[in-house]
């Protein structure tokens, strides 16, 4: 019996302690960083045990036993320490030391050697030896990045005592965040150690298949995780890969490993784009492979891609283009067809009220090949300003719609209409029961593989932000007052590993979805508060009314994108993201003029426009015009918060206002950019770039 209960317990030994007791001596106390999903594994062991001694007290009329598990004081705590011990003092708080591969495998073997052995033994004997790397660097990474966090608060909290100054007091002033606890940190370990010992499960094929849902009146069962297909590619540009001979061995077997990857899973649903350069011809290619061996059926897999329109298009082009995907996909039909990049006006009359080609609306194009059996299912994919998108919507010709909503805002449409975003969209796509896919909900949904300090030490302990981004979206139904769902969220995956954080994530839909929704609710609060603390209730609750996009802006300004990167980074230090929005900004500044008119410029800009919106801030224009119907409580601070990005996130380094400000010398300038603790990247769970990136 001793022996049966240690190998139950293999993924937590030598972390848990097993006691057999006489069920007299109760014991009461629980180590209170067990999670309660780990109590219910633990409390389900207990229970087979106690059945056990219950019949060898038939057999034997011996007293009743029982067991209690407990968890070692501070256990995951200690592992780190001591899987941390052997890295020299100058590369433990060297944030360049996540990017040393070697040490941070080290790391993750001696972390892992007593938190979850069964995951390194599962690694250890992988078909896929590259993907194991890359797990060890992420479980490197993950410890790695705690632990320094942890040091570089009680730093902080230490020579603030010295100097006097209240924790409590430089933390309202959005400068810095508490020190980690003891606690905090075996629990945010624990986390981790947990999710490793799930992972091993997986990867042997003993966990559950990712939760299904109804996609709206399509009535497929859509997988609440999509693979995204725009990140593991040959290239981004088409016309360098026109065949199979232009892609790397090494580029085709990873895309044919995240394909096997996401189907062992249960993610059968596949998102691609004419757009995505060479990704529809790789796939077309690892579909025949895995097909022809048998390993997968078409008939397992929904098959979505997507293709743009332009002005010059007719019926006829448009309808040669889409079969043309189907046929690069080597198909005979696709599941789901999206008008992809639905982003601004033009395209909008392109496909409902053409004044080009004759008038030929272009829509005509999708129904005659829903029709023809090319196309099942017809929806659109918007970058869009949140009012297009209800526009779209309202038609009625589409069965589905992607587009961006997150936890932490809308992307291009983050600060547009009543609810600042896409939430009215999200409602009313639910009202007419259309399948509503999220886009990008690591990378366009908050940057949530490399998230901030600060952004990472308020989802923790309840979880990782990844996890929390997709619990918060799959949990849309519950803390919507108009209960919308949202039904599945696209990862981009560059490598199989990339699938692993949200498929663990969507085995928590099968547990208590209340135990879940007390998890989520307690993040959402603590992210609220943030944000409270540094930017004002009031703020927060109006900061966007009346703020113009680049749409409706007088110099194509995207005010309201600009002023939301203000408020992430004050509140949850999100920096890096900020950049990733603003530096396309920049480029289009560089083809504005003010001698053009609107659509002059928009054309100059070309079609990037519509994906990313909006020109980066120019201190020789007077944006006051733009606020005239914005509160008068919020005109000061609005203009002082774009000024704050572009001072912030500008790539021109040595500007600040045109030139050097108040002719202060770069060094100056440098030491008023010094970038905070909580804004820091706290860690990368890429580990190398993905093909089409190099």
């Amino acid at each position: 019996i001793r022996t049966d209960i240690i190998h139950s317990l293999s993924h937590y030994s030598p972390l848990i302690r097993i006691e057999i007791q006489v069920k007299q001596q109760k014991v009461t106390s629980v180590h209170p960083t067990f999670s309660k999903s780990l109590l219910k594994k633990c409390d389900s062991i207990n229970h087979n045990i106690h059945k056990l001694f219950t019949t060898q007290e038939r057999r034997m009329s011996r007293p009743a036993m029982r067991s209690s598990l407990f968890l070692k004081e501070a256990a995951f705590h200690d592992a780190a320490v001591e899987a941390t011990s052997h890295v020299g003092d100058d590369l433990k708080d060297n944030p360049n030391a996540l990017n040393d591969t070697e040490a941070m495998i080290t790391i993750a073997r001696r972390f892992l050697n007593s938190s979850a052995p069964s995951l390194l033994d599962v690694l250890d004997n992988h078909d896929d030896v590259k993907s194991s790397s890359d797990r060890l660097v992420k479980v490197g990474r993950n410890v790695s990045s705690t632990m320094r966090h942890a040091r570089r608060t009680s730093s902080t909290a230490n020579l603030l005592a010295a100097a006097g100054v209240e924790q409590q007091q430089h933390q309202q002033q959005g400068n810095s965040l508490p020190p980690f606890s003891k606690e905090k940190i075996d629990a945010s370990l624990g986390l981790l150690a947990e999710e490793s010992s799930d992972l091993a499960s997986l990867l042997t094929g003993e966990a559950p298949q990712v939760p299904k849902v109804r996609f709206g009146k399509t009535e497929v069962e859509m997988p609440v995780i999509t693979l995204g297909c725009m990140r593991f590619q040959q290239s981004w540009d088409s016309s360098k890969v026109e065949e199979m001979t232009k892609v790397e061995d090494d580029c085709q077997n990873n895309l044919v490993n995240i394909i096997r990857h996401a189907h062992h899973c249960g993610i059968n649903h596949i998102e691609t784009a004419k757009a995505y350069g060479s990704s529809q011809l790789q796939i077309g290619f690892a579909l025949k492979t895995l097909f022809d061996s048998g390993e997968i059926k078409r008939e397992d897999l929904i098959i979505q891609t997507k293709g743009g329109i332009s002005s010059s298009m007719t019926i006829k082009d448009y309808k040669e283009q889409i079969v043309q995907s189907i046929d690069l996909l080597q198909l005979d039909y696709i599941d789901l067809f999206a008008v992809h990049g639905l982003n601004t006006q033009m395209e909008y009359d392109l496909l409902f009220d053409n004044p080009m080609n004759n008038g030929e609306n272009l829509i005509v194009a999708v129904q005659e090949l829903k029709q023809e059996g090319k196309i099942r299912h017809i929806g659109f994919s918007t970058h869009g300003p949140a009012d297009l998108t209800r526009r779209a919507i309202e038609t009625g010709c589409f069965d589905y719609v992607n587009l961006h909503y997150h936890f932490c805002g809308s992307y291009t449409a983050s600060g547009d209409g009543e609810c600042a975003g896409n939430l009215s969209n999200i409602r009313l796509a639910h009202e007419k029961d259309m399948g509503l896919f999220i886009i990008s909900a690591f990378d366009k949904g908050g940057r949530l593989y490399a998230p901030s300090n600060k952004l990472r030490d308020l989802c923790l302990p309840d979880f990782e932000p990844m996890s929390y981004g997709c619990v918060w979206l799959w949990q849309h139904a519950m803390h919507d007052e108009k209960k919308a769902p949202c039904h599945t969220l696209s990862i981009g995956a560059a490598r199989p590993s990339d699938l692993d954080q949200a498929v663990l994530a969507s085995h928590l839909l099968l547990s208590d979805q209340e135990d879940l929704a007390e998890r989520r609710q307690r993040v959402s609060n603590r992210l609220a508060k943030a944000m409270e603390d540094v930017l004002g209730k009031d703020w927060v609750d109006s900061w966007h009314v009346g703020v113009p996009n680049a749409h409706t802006s007088t110099h194509q300004t995207h005010h309201t994108g600009i002023v939301w990167a203000y408020n992430l980074i004050q509140a949850w230090g999100m920096l890096d993201f900020a950049k990733d929005r603003y530096g396309p900004m920049e480029n289009h500044l560089k083809k504005w003029s003010v001698d053009k008119t609107k659509a002059e410029n928009i054309k100059a800009m070309g079609p990037g426009f519509g994906w990313m919106p909006g020109t980066a801030f120019d201190a020789s224009l007077d944006y006051t015009i733009d606020f005239e119907k914005c509160p008068d409580k919020n005109k000061e601070q609005l203009l002082k918060a774009i000024q704050f990005v572009h001072d912030l996130v500008s790539k021109k380094k040595n500007e600040i206002t045109g030139n050097k400000e108040d002719g202060k010398e770069q060094k100056e300038l440098e030491e008023e950019r010094t970038i905070p603790l909580d804004w820091e990247v706290a860690y990368d769970m890429r580990p190398w770039s993905a093909f089409p990136e190099r």
